[in-house]
């Protein structure tokens, strides 16, 4: 018994580190790197491809935590709702939810993100900065919308 409770914290705050680390990592990127690398390198190719360096590294990690988190979820899931107070429709609800989420930010993330992406870096050794700010704006949409994705996934992981 004794060591269920321990794996059952273990995995909780395995879950929860990888979503600080993620979630915290992707909030660090578009509103802190990002712009204050605009400050600091007036360059625009250069300072694409130094975002352009962080931002593959960071992807490698966030394969990790996103791989943790689904996981590690997973575990929670059966542990904590199995034993939750509310109805089993509400707790399939919940869960429902949080994968649909989970699947449109991988979506998300390793499709058009990686692709433009690509024609960032690939814009940025050209110097093409018509090229690059048009797929820049795409870029940025979809990572804001990647962000909000994010929220609402701490917000349904709030009510399981």
């Amino acid at each position: 018994m004794l060591v269920l409770a321990i794996l059952k914290y273990f995995f909780l705050w395995l879950h929860l580190f990888s979503a600080m680390l993620f979630i915290g990592g992707s909030f660090f990127m578009w509103l802190v790197l990002v712009p204050g690398s605009k400050d600091a390198i007036k360059d625009e190719a250069q300072r694409t491809n130094f975002v352009a360096v962080i931002s593959k590294r960071f992807a490698r990690i966030t394969w990790m935590l996103l791989a943790t988190l689904i996981i590690t979820g997973l575990i929670n899931a059966f542990w904590y709702l199995s034993s939750s107070a509310y109805g089993s429709s509400y707790s399939f609800g919940l869960v429902a939810t949080m994968a649909g989420l989970t699947a449109a930010l991988i979506v998300s993330l390793y499709g058009p993100g990686k692709h433009y992406g690509r024609m960032i870096a690939k814009f940025a050794k050209e110097r093409n900065l018509e090229g690059l700010q048009k797929v820049r704006r795409k870029s940025t949409a979809i990572s804001y919308a990647n962000l909000c994705i994010m929220i609402l996934i701490t917000v349904v992981a709030v009510l399981m």
